[in-house]
């Protein structure tokens, strides 16, 4: 066989791609239906990196598969194909190429907007964007929809491919398939392809029609969050203004950095920096409020492997004493009780006192291991890292 196209048939190169890709697209779509009904566990971890890294291989499987159409150009078209089959055939396969194209790099996309890893058989692809939870869901629609249009398109490919061997008895299939094999293997593939195709249709569209229909946000207009009551503040009391303060934490997932935010947290603060031993600070977090940028990834880290919600509710950080550095450095050590265990901390912070306002900036390295978090299957520190870094940022009005 020859490695270049001719005028009457495929070249292996050509004919490589093809069938390349469409074991790997065959494969991906049962798989992208079972991924998202596993429980979190590192082995979904792993299903979703082949998935990926299986998926980006089709993305540069199918740039370099046009690449090749121009550097050897396709067979003429057989006598027996009628203008409308020939036409219906450029158009399936423009929206293939849109779809084998399309489909991981929104997929890509989709990873990068959310802090997820992109691995490619042990290489971590970089994000290609920021993380933008808009742009996750958004890019998540359109990978979501490129299958339905995939398997749309693949149906007409396979029904084209059917009708040119079983009906109009013409070597349409045989071009791209071994001629060697005779008529057995064209059909065995265009077979399984089929059923494989049909599986997956009958999947995602009972997923598709049994998935409820949200219901639509109402516009609010909106309103000036009000500052904190401070009347009923003891002296050198603070209050946390919430709208103007955040608390987020950052480790690793698979070696890729991703962020999470705290959005539950209210606490008792008297501070005065020329007395610090009357300053305490008493600050409770709520754990059942986690927003990482996928719902998936909340429920996972609220559950019992992790922050245990159901049976820890809060965490509490609890002052024994400021300690003043240089400038406007101080450092708050105290007790942090999480998931039931109280372990000593130190948080290193800048606070800047402007009248009646003030604002602090602190930094905290943990040990998820030292509270519990994440043992058994997810102690390897290359699933989820160990080190996690807590940053606050508070607001206060006095």
């Amino acid at each position: 066989m020859q490695l270049m196209n001719t005028e009457e048939e495929y070249g292996i190169v050509a004919r490589s791609f093809h069938w390349l890709i469409a074991v790997l697209i065959l494969g991906l779509l049962p798989m992208g239906l079972f991924m998202g009904g596993m429980e979190n566990s590192p082995l979904k971890f792993e299903v979703y990196a082949l998935h990926k890294s299986f998926g980006m291989l089709v993305f540069f499987a199918g740039v370099s598969r046009i690449v090749w159409r121009f550097v050897s150009l396709p067979p003429d078209e057989l006598e027996t194909h009628a203008d409308w089959e020939i036409t219906l055939a450029s158009a399936a396969h423009f929206w293939l190429y849109v779809c084998i194209i399309g489909m991981p790099l929104t997929g890509w996309l989709m990873s990068s907007a959310g802090e997820f890893p992109v691995p490619f058989f042990g290489l971590q692809l970089p994000w290609i964007m920021d993380k933008n939870e808009d742009y996750m869901h958004l890019f998540g629609e359109a990978h979501e929809i490129l299958a339905y249009t995939l398997l749309f398109i693949l149906g007409l490919h396979i029904a084209g491919a059917l009708k040119h061997h079983v009906i109009d008895h013409d070597e349409t299939l045989q071009r791209m398939t071994f001629k060697s094999k005779g008529l057995v293997a064209p059909v065995i593939v265009v077979i399984v392809a089929g059923l494989v195709y049909s599986a997956c249709a009958f999947f995602i569209a009972k997923d598709f029609l049994e998935e409820e229909a949200e219901p639509a946000a109402i516009a609010t207009p909106e309103n000036t969050v009000p500052l904190p009551d401070t009347s009923s503040l003891p002296e050198n009391g603070w209050a946390i203004i919430p709208s103007e303060s955040k608390l987020t934490f950052t480790t690793t997932m698979y070696e890729t950095e991703f962020t999470g935010v705290l959005e539950d947290f209210t606490g008792d603060i008297i501070f005065n920096p020329d007395d610090l031993a009357s300053s305490k600070a008493d600050i409770r977090i709520g754990l059942d409020n986690v927003k990482t940028g996928d719902a998936d990834r909340d429920a996972n880290i609220i559950g019992a492997d992790w922050f245990d919600a159901a049976a820890n509710p809060d965490a509490t950080f609890k002052t024994i004493q400021f300690e003043k550095g240089d400038a406007n450095n101080y450092v708050a050590v105290g007790n942090l009780t999480l998931r039931g265990m109280t372990l000593p901390v130190s948080i290193p912070f800048t606070l800047d006192i402007t009248g009646d306002r003030a604002h602090m900036k602190g930094r905290a390295v943990l040990n998820r291991l030292d509270f519990g978090m994440g043992k058994g299957e997810w102690e390897d520190p290359k699933t989820v890292g160990h080190e996690v870094i807590v940053l606050i940022d508070l607001s206060v009005i006095r």
